[in-house]
């Protein structure tokens, strides 16, 4: 897989969970039993619980990046010194 498809992917993922976010929030005020107010607080609670998440896995997702990049730059000095 070339770094193109991988981006590709991670943008998919995230336009699906920012669509997914909308659509539930969007239900979450037709079909709420409660206040306006309370809607908005659990709205708000739940933005930063996604925004929290998506934080979490683009750190994730970094780490992960550095780590193959260093192993390969370890695997070419290795390479090189031979």
């Amino acid at each position: 897989m070339d770094a193109e498809g991988g981006n590709g992917k991670a943008r998919t993922f995230g336009a699906g969970l920012i669509l997914g976010a909308l659509v539930g929030a969007g239900l979450a005020l037709l079909l709420a039993p409660q206040s306006g107010a309370e809607t908005r607080r659990e709205l708000a609670r739940r933005a930063r619980r996604l925004a929290d998440e998506t934080r979490d896995r683009y750190d994730e997702a970094k780490r992960r990046i550095r780590r193959a990049r260093d192993a390969r730059g370890h695997l070419k000095d290795e390479a090189s010194a031979e």
